[in-house]
């Protein structure tokens, strides 16, 4: 006699003949041809804390050493830094099973330890970035830009260093990422700047900052050349305007004079992404076109190239949307 059988209950019609299989523990019903060990998998997947197989005798798992543990745990916080994963994903249940399946040999740290090791990379690759300036003696650049995420509307400074190492190699990376409070004045983005520098021991190195075409950020230009030379006799030291960005204002003042025709496409495609009617309608019309349905896409005004997206994205759809238009 199997032991599932002491999970599972015979269902019976009106004859006295057995019609299917239910589980007493979830109600879960099975066919009358189920084999049980069918039955067996649904009580270890389903049921693992209450149902153990008689016919399983317990697998002897040598956990890791010490030092491989560590070494996949360093990998692991290496991918939820990379993938901007919340430390609490190695606390879910599914999370925790999925890992067991690959290699029931790891035991998943809790989350302190992994916070703990991301901080530690964070230190490592920071001394690394510090002993890789000192191996050289020549000017570095820097390019920074501010920042608002959308999760949480927190602002940051990205600052970005640009220099040729010692094998006359082109090499760039991400100094930091710092979080302003209150007004991006251009007092609190030059502080940043002047510890960071300092942190960094390169003050006399840098040869110029590349910026956007902000009043905050061109004073900031300004008052950092002025900051250097009196305190870094850092004579060489001077201030860009980003040449993409300037294009960038210039093209936005070109458009303007056919600022008419883009307004009205900006109110249709508002229209058409706020109304989940006219949205069903559209993608029933491309699906009798048999053609794919792509999103309306709005523009932004912080967003390069947004509008020549919304555009670009209007004449894709043109002949779907002259019949949604028609149709109404």
């Amino acid at each position: 006699m199997s032991d599932v059988w002491e999970f599972f209950e015979k269902v019976r019609d009106d004859d006295n003949t057995t019609i299917s299989f239910e589980c007493q523990l979830c109600e879960a019903t099975y066919g009358i041809s189920t084999s049980t060990t069918t039955l067996r998998r649904h009580l270890l997947n389903i049921h693992n804390s209450v149902y153990v197989s008689k016919n399983s005798q317990p697998k002897q798992i040598t956990p890791y050493t010490s030092a491989e543990q560590s070494h996949i745990t360093t990998k692991l916080a290496e991918w939820i830094t990379a993938d901007l994963q919340p430390f609490s994903t190695i606390e879910q249940a599914e999370f925790k099973q999925f890992i067991y399946t690959l290699d029931p040999r790891y035991v998943l740290p809790c989350r302190q330890t992994i916070k703990q090791e991301v901080n530690s990379l964070f230190s490592e690759r920071r001394t690394n970035i510090q002993s890789e300036l000192n191996s050289f003696t020549t000017k570095v650049a820097l390019t920074t830009d501010i920042w608002t995420s959308n999760y949480n509307h927190t602002a940051f400074l990205g600052i970005t260093l640009h220099y040729i190492n010692g094998d006359w190699q082109l090499k760039k990376c991400l100094l930091d990422f710092l979080p302003i409070e209150g007004p991006h004045s251009a007092r609190s983005i030059l502080n940043k700047l002047i510890n960071l520098l300092q942190e960094f021991n390169i003050s006399d190195r840098v040869i110029s900052i590349t910026t956007d075409n902000g009043s905050n950020m061109l004073a900031c230009g300004r008052d950092l050349a002025c900051e250097l030379e009196g305190c870094f006799f850092n004579l060489t030291f001077s201030h860009k305007r980003c040449a993409a960005h300037i294009i960038n204002i210039a093209v936005k003042a070109g458009m303007k004079h056919i600022d008419t025709s883009i307004v009205k496409l900006r109110k249709f495609v508002i229209k058409i992404r706020n109304s989940q009617i006219l949205l069903n309608d559209l993608k029933s019309i491309c699906s009798i076109k048999n053609q794919k349905f792509l999103m309306p896409i709005q523009d932004v005004e912080t967003r390069w190239n947004a509008t020549f997206q919304m555009i670009e994205r209007q004449i894709t759809m043109r002949n779907v949307v002259e019949i949604l238009v028609n149709a109404q």
